[in-house]
């Protein structure tokens, strides 16, 4: 983190002492004012020290999210800048994630100027499991319900799937405090997998769920057996009762609400739905951090930031990079930034993995990137705390971003890569690779490929070269282009 010292603490500190009174008057006007404020406050070296509980005044909203800062997962990411996009003061009630998940402090900047207070519960995390979803729900609602009967006022309630759970707490403490309006943001869709088959297992009919499923059967007629899952009942509830829903992209709203068989539920969740992408965060939040990271200006430099799945990776670029002649190539450095990486480049067996277990997520990583060839154009790295990762890609020349393959089982693409809202809000250029049709495709990067396409991503590599050493003659990437079906 860029941190201020001597002289220059003296100024800030001195700052701080004559900034309170108008800064909370500034905050007491909310909106896009309040966000102003905060930044300018956050990007003057005062984010950490400066004293937001002397000028935030009372609460003015809540938001249950399963997983929050510092708790390092893309959707306390996302939900810390949708934070920001409120500009409402929060009571938070989250999860521990202690000894499941890494924390990152970063990311507390984001959200620190609209977070009044935290309260995490000391539960076990799941990601599916039932008796986790309703332990957590039951007790954020009594938790909320404590702060209300303590004079709490909350003109919204925001609530945020992935993960699940956080839309269980939802429900409970609407059902109760029925006068709050209840905002309810889908990341992804959370009933159907990548490939668009169901996901989740079945639910009890116990004390928690039959009332509700009572009440959902006596507004908008039956519940079949495939509806009482851990994801689609969570789905169902948000489309009854939530006041708003977000969905990230258009494509994901499409396919999520035509999932829903009932006219008028259909007709009501659609009157309710916004799209709004995942939030980009000012231009101040990349200059925060410092960053060590070093890069020549002898190369092309393509960044990628994330993890790798069976619909996501980046071989196309690998496969290109054996493809171009040794005086292009030489010319190319990747630099990945992932979780898992090889001990032989820093990675670090958690202790909690057994050898097996980490060497497979290693062998997940070298095979999305497909290393074998070109072992020596790419560097590993572990992943960045969220700010520094910000930092970093500005140093970069490409970030690339890349579509997840939906199955044939989506109409359409519902996936809007996560990394799209950072990389567009940093100085580097972004690379995309694509899906026909998909929400990433009719963004505006300033590279673009098929997905797959590992022709293209050749020419598009070789452009990227010329591009940057134009007074240097690396040939026409057209005219070394292997021949194609037969064709000279």
């Amino acid at each position: 983190m860029a941190t201020v010292t001597g002289a220059d603490a003296g100024i800030v500190q001195r700052f701080i002492v004559h900034a309170l009174a108008p800064a909370a008057e500034l905050y007491a006007r909310g909106g896009e004012l309040r966000r102003a404020l905060c930044d300018a406050l956050t990007f003057a070296g005062a984010g950490f020290s400066f004293p937001w509980d002397r000028v935030r005044g009372q609460v003015e909203s809540l938001a249950v999210l399963y997983n929050f800062s510092p708790f390092q997962d893309t959707g306390s990411t996302v939900a810390s800048k949708r934070l920001r996009v409120f500009a409402e003061n929060f009571d938070v009630i989250s999860c521990s994630f202690l000894q499941h998940k890494k924390q990152d402090p970063t990311v507390e900047l984001i959200s620190r100027p609209y977070v009044s207070s935290k309260r995490f519960l000391p539960l076990t995390p799941s990601w599916a499991s039932w008796p986790a979803y309703r332990a957590f729900a039951e007790k954020a609602a009594e938790v909320a319900s404590d702060r209300i009967a303590d004079g709490a006022v909350y003109r919204r309630l925001y609530t945020r799937a992935m993960w699940a759970p956080s839309l269980y707490a939802g429900i409970c403490i609407k059902q109760v405090h029925d006068g709050i309006p209840w905002t309810v943001e889908f990341s992804d869709p959370l009933s159907l997998d990548v490939e668009g088959a169901a996901r989740g297992g079945a639910i009890p009919r116990d004390d928690f769920t039959t009332g509700l499923i009572d009440r959902w059967e006596a507004d908008f007629g039956y519940m079949e057996p495939g509806d009482l899952t851990i994801f689609r009942f969570a789905e169902l509830l948000a489309y009854a009762y939530a006041d708003s829903l977000i969905f990230t992209n258009d494509h994901q709203r499409q396919v999520m609400l035509s999932t829903i068989r009932q006219p008028r539920l259909r007709e009501r969740a659609e009157g309710i739905a916004v799209v709004s992408h995942h939030p980009t965060l000012d231009a101040g939040f990349y200059d925060l951090a410092q960053t060590d990271y070093v890069v020549d200006d002898d190369h092309v430099h393509l960044g990628y930031f994330g993890e790798f799945y069976t619909a996501r990776g980046i071989t196309e670029i690998t496969d290109a990079l054996r493809a171009l002649p040794e005086h292009v190539r030489s010319r190319i450095r990747l630099h990945v930034f992932t979780n898992y990486i090889p001990e032989s480049a820093g990675g670090v067996k958690p202790a909690s993995f057994s050898r097996p277990q980490f060497d497979l997520l290693v062998r997940r990583t070298l095979d999305g990137v497909g290393v074998e060839g070109v072992e020596d154009r790419i560097t590993f790295n572990s992943s960045l705390p969220y700010l520094r990762f910000l930092a970093v890609s500005q140093a970069l020349d490409y970030l690339v971003v890349t579509d997840a393959q939906s199955g044939s089982g989506h109409a359409v693409n519902p996936y809007l890569p996560s990394k799209w809202s950072d990389y567009r809000g940093s100085a580097a250029r972004v690379w995309a690779l694509e899906e026909s049709g998909s929400v990433l495709s009719g963004m505006d990067p300033d590279v673009r490929t098929p997905i797959g396409d590992s022709h293209a991503a050749r020419a598009a590599l070789w452009n990227m070269v010329t591009d940057k050493f134009a007074d240097e003659l690396l040939g026409d990437p057209i005219d070394d282009r292997p021949s194609e079906r037969g064709q000279p």
